[in-house]
């Protein structure tokens, strides 16, 4: 740029939305170089990207505090105010927003730039139609070009929050206002964007595009959003009407008012203004007249500061910065930041010593102009400036890398909410600016890579942080699918069921049930599944037709503790089994999710899973319904009738003493129709050792719980044949009786049974050769006469009951239960057959002997007293061809022969006289 007022200079203004950016980026890219600056690092950024599509990224730089894009060969140069290099020279020169001139805080840098600042082919100024009378008296050869707006800005008064319409922006002063107004919107439309100054580019962008994409139709601003930001806005809605401007709270003047208001309308659109509520009174009829009529009153003039003071000493750099313009126009500007800090600085003894130096004085006032980032204050801020004021005027005059790279290690860190974050962002944005320096830090395109990286990371975690807190994208989603017609936006299930409309999640389904997340609100829940019958129908049909048509693979029988009998489809719960007719016909009652089905696909389900069922009994449980269908012929004879339909109630399984007497009363030709179905008359049990296969077992669980209503009982482990403890009726279904202590399988007290009446039989067999009756038998151990004799009886082997884990008492007691029973010492392990009709006997005495224990004592007869008078008689009772009723016992054949005496013994000769006397 040259300081030459030679050279055209344009000056076009206008309000808002009068293509006044896009004609200077025009002009720019006409020249052979230029340069354009920008209120905004974010203005300057979207164009910067704009000439980038032009001219080709090596000939275009960005310049701005915290970032610099500046390849070799750069012609074109965009960037933030304060950081174009006022003595570059260039053939465009472009003024943004010239009507900053008037800020209090970086006003002084617009005039400059206004009053100094030329291209050397073209100079053009953009701004509002306030300062057209300061530009014809500040730039007297300047042409002003007035341009209308292109579209209408109308009023449209206040509104409620709920009710403003989409694609909306709301401005507020203070970022709690805009955080509560984003917020209220997040309840009542699904969320908001959120533009505030405190952001970083990066996250201002994002933000901006999640509005500019439709994922939000609401934009929560403060008043940054009126600095040439290009949105998408139809409708501007002021929330407040006052801010503080870092001195006072006040009213917004008119210019500030159509600044913001004209952001809404883009081009030929046209866009609004109000209010929500009546903030302070709303919009008086004069200011609406003047945002919709573009009537500002001319801005008076504008804040000067001296652009190159003088460095010869500290006072002279002071009164410089301090000296009022001469110019009528200007007016001294009030005190900013970096004159803030230089003048607490001043009074520094520190300072105040090198005061006179020149290279002192000038690096002062240099690292004055690092901007407060942080919003500290000037009293804060100048600890920071003074400390690398110290490291540039020593040493090599660089800032000591360590304390850089230790203030960049505690900032990095993206966990926090979101003032945590925005805060470690405006730490990081000090950084930055000192990283661009390289003056100022040796290796400085390192650090501001490192910076620059290190922002760009805390800026995605804050928006991130933002549109967790104040947008929920699944209900902006549903709200704009409400208004739609048809399957307008795609759905998609994944494999784990997880249901997303256009991307975002709104639940699972699981087989043909949907639920709604379960993070959503409670006020969603209705929303999301009105969204679900709406999507889901054509996906619902389709399970629908593989299950009716796919294979039994795919179904399965849910037979868990403490639950009904279910049947799934792919692990999906889809139907449940209740009561039917019979036991092995039972009910199936759909779930409710497969109702909402067309009748012709319930239909198509129901009769699948009864065919599933039919298949898995006639697999598993055959033998139970054929028992059924047995019961049920009346060509089956009564009697075993009866006994099959006890059988087929208790599921295939009966204990033996329940149906004794219909057990009895069967014929010889009757019962070879029990063995034909394949059932086991064991001692205790009557069964089919098919249905105490584990499978069986589930099903006839399934199918005892349907039939009376109630939950599956916890079963026992497949293969288990012992059991200590379970459910009383869980291991009765599963085929298991109690013996003392424990439970044991059916079919194992069986084998056990039949064990112990093959020992039996065995011990009663003939002996293959006679026995002698002398030496070969007895023996001269004087020990034996008096113990040595085995009792009678027979051994039953206990290695059996060993290898199914039963202790002694359970063996004992099982024993005793088929009948039989111990003989003599239990460690001789013999055994004597009582039966069963006996055992029974035995048991019903010993209930019934307390009832004549009262009784009055018996005569003795024959020596007992203890033989009741009934017992007498049958003994006194003769026999037919006995007539003195004392016929001998036979002898018994399950008992060994007797042994004679010791031929030693004193009885030896007296036994060989009764042997010789009954020979006679």
């Amino acid at each position: 740029m040259t300081p030459s007022f030679s050279q055209p200079v344009k000056a076009v203004l206008g309000p808002t939305n009068t293509g006044k950016t896009h004609l200077a980026v025009e002009r720019l890219t006409a020249h052979a170089s230029g340069m354009i600056g920008f209120p905004l690092r974010l203005l300057a950024r979207e164009v910067y990207d704009r000439v980038v599509a032009i001219k080709g990224a090596a000939d275009v730089a960005l310049i701005t505090g915290e970032e610099r894009i500046m390849p070799a060969q750069a012609r074109y140069l965009l960037g933030t105010m304060e950081a174009l290099p006022v003595e570059r020279d260039v053939a465009f020169v472009g003024i943004d927003e010239a009507q900053l001139g008037a800020d209090p805080e970086r006003g002084h840098v617009f005039t400059d730039r206004l009053l100094r600042a030329r291209g050397r082919e073209e100079t053009m100024i953009l701004g509002s139609a306030s300062i057209r009378g300061l530009v014809r008296d500040l730039v007297p050869d300047a042409e002003i070009v007035t341009r209308p707006r292109f579209s209408t800005l109308s009023y449209a008064g206040s509104s409620k929050l709920s009710r403003l319409p989409k694609r909306s922006a709301i401005v507020a002063f203070s970022a709690e206002e805009v955080y509560a107004i984003a917020e209220m919107l997040r309840r009542f439309s699904g969320g908001a964007a959120v533009v505030m100054g405190a952001l970083s580019p990066r996250t201002r962008n994002a933000q901006v595009a999640m509005f500019e994409a439709g994922e939000v139709d609401y934009l929560v601003a403060t008043d940054a959003i009126g600095m040439g930001l290009n949105l998408d806005v139809r409708h501007v809605a002021f929330a407040s009407l006052q801010k503080f401007d870092g001195r006072r709270l006040r009213r917004l003047t008119i210019a500030e008012m159509a600044q913001i208001a004209g952001r809404a309308g883009r081009h030929q659109q046209d866009g609004s203004f109000g209010t929500v509520g009546l903030p302070q009174g709303g919009f008086t009829p004069e200011e609406i007249a003047a945002i919709e009529g573009h009537h500002f009153p001319p801005v008076p003039n504008l804040f000067w500061r001296e652009p190159n003071p003088r460095f010869g000493s500290l006072d002279q750099l002071l009164a410089d910065l301090a000296r009022p313009p001469v110019q009528a126009g200007l007016r001294a500007a009030p005190e900013a930041v970096d004159f803030a800090v230089l003048k607490h600085l001043a009074s520094d003894m520190d300072v105040r010593a090198r005061g006179s130096d020149f290279d002192a004085v000038q690096r002062l006032w240099d690292v004055c102009g690092l901007p407060d980032f942080e919003q500290l204050g000037a009293e804060h801020h100048s600890r920071t400036v003074f400390k690398l004021w110290q490291w540039r005027t020593s040493g090599d005059g660089m800032i000591d890398p360590d304390w850089f790279a230790r203030r960049l290690a505690r900032l990095d860190d993206v966990e926090g909410d979101i003032d945590q974050l925005a805060s470690r962002i405006a730490a990081v944005r000090t950084l930055c600016f000192i990283a661009q320096r390289g003056d100022w830090i040796a290796g400085g395109a390192g650090w501001a890579e490192r910076t620059q990286a290190l922002e760009s990371r805390l800026s995605d975690a804050l928006h991130a942080a933002l549109a967790q807190r104040f947008v929920d994208r699944r209900l902006a989603l549903l709200l704009r699918d409400a208004g739609q017609r048809g399957n307008s936006l795609p759905v998609a299930v994944g494999a784990d069921g997880t249901v997303a409309v256009d991307g975002e999640p709104i639940g699972t389904l699981s087989g043909f049930q949907f639920k709604v997340d379960p993070v959503a609100k409670a006020s969603d829940h209705r929303m999301l599944l009105a969204a679900a019958e709406k999507h889901l129908r054509g996906e619902l049909a389709r399970r629908a037709m593989a299950l009716a048509e796919g294979d039994d693979s795919a179904l399965s029988l849910v037979a868990e503790p403490g639950s009904p009998p279910r049947l799934a489809w792919h692990g999906h719960v889809i139907a449940t089994l209740a009561r039917g007719p019979t036991l092995v016909q039972p009910a199936i009652q759909l779930d409710p999710s497969l109702r909402r089905l067309e009748p012709a696909q319930v239909q198509a389900m129901a009769d699948r899973l009864q065919r599933f069922v039919a298949s898995q009994l006639a697999r598993h449980a055959a033998p139970l319904a054929a028992m059924g269908e047995a019961a049920g012929d009346l060509f089956t004879p009564p009697r075993v009738r009866a006994l099959l339909a006890a059988l087929t109630d208790n599921s295939g399984t009966i204990g033996r003493a329940a149906v004794e007497e219909q057990l009895t009363a069967l014929t010889a030709d009757e019962r070879p129709l029990l063995r034909k179905l394949g059932l086991t008359i064991g001692s205790l049990d009557i069964f089919h050792p098919q249905l105490l296969k584990p499978e069986a077992v589930r099903w006839r669980a399934a199918l005892i719980a349907a039939q009376q209503g109630s939950p599956i009982p916890p079963l026992p482990p497949h293969g288990a044949v012992l059991q200590k403890s379970g459910s009383h009726a869980g291991l009765a279904i599963a085929g298991f009786r109690r013996c003392a202590s424990g439970w044991l399988r059916i079919d194992m007290a069986e084998k056990l049974a039949r064990q112990a009446h093959a020992a039996r039989m065995q011990a009663a067999a003939p002996p293959t050769a006679p026995i002698a009756g002398g030496d070969d038998h007895h023996h001269d151990d004087p020990a034996e006469e008096g113990h040595g004799a085995l009792p009678s009886g027979f051994v039953i082997d206990p290695a059996l009951a060993t290898s199914l884990g039963l202790d002694e008492e359970t063996r004992r007691a099982l024993l005793g239960s088929f009948g039989f029973r111990s003989v003599g010492e239990p460690a001789l392990q013999r055994w004597r057959w009582s039966g069963l009709r006996k055992a029974a006997d035995k048991r019903h005495r010993r209930k019934t002997r307390g009832k004549t224990a009262d009784a009055p004592p018996q005569a003795k007869v024959n020596g007992d007293a203890r033989r009741t008078p009934t017992k007498q008689a049958k003994a006194k009772r003769a026999k037919p061809g006995n007539p003195r009723g004392d016929t001998p016992r036979p002898p018994r054949r399950d008992r060994p022969d007797r042994r004679g005496p010791s031929p030693n013994s004193p009885f030896a000769g007296l036994a060989a006289l009764l042997a010789d006397a009954r020979k006679d």
